[in-house]
């Protein structure tokens, strides 16, 4: 059980790491790991969890947190970028949809 714990908490460790480069196939390949280790995870049925486990599953909750803050800050800059790439024509911004296309 302490395995899977620690394979969980290393897979979202990775994670984070691949998000703070900006690696989009670091990202890919821990997101498939962190998926792994989430589904061996939650197989283990939370009563018999050894208490001992539980600063290891706190700091890979507080991974998670971080990791969903970046990927937010991510999405939110790549959307910036694009807006000031594409250009804006009033509320909307120049891309390849059809309602860009209608100019």
């Amino acid at each position: 059980m302490k395995h899977i714990v620690e394979s969980f908490r290393s897979s979202q460790d990775k994670l984070y790491s691949a998000l703070e480069g900006h690696d989009s196939d670091a990202i890919f390949r821990a997101s498939e790991q962190l998926g792994q280790a989430a589904a061996q995870l939650g197989a283990i049925n939370a009563r018999e969890l050894d208490p001992g486990l539980r600063p290891l599953i706190s700091e890979a909750d507080q991974l998670m947190q971080a990791s969903i803050y970046r990927l937010r800050f991510l999405r939110d800059h790549s959307a910036t970028r694009l807006q000031l790439l594409a250009g804006f024509r009033g509320n909307q911004a120049d891309t390849y949809s059809s309602a860009a296309r209608s100019y």
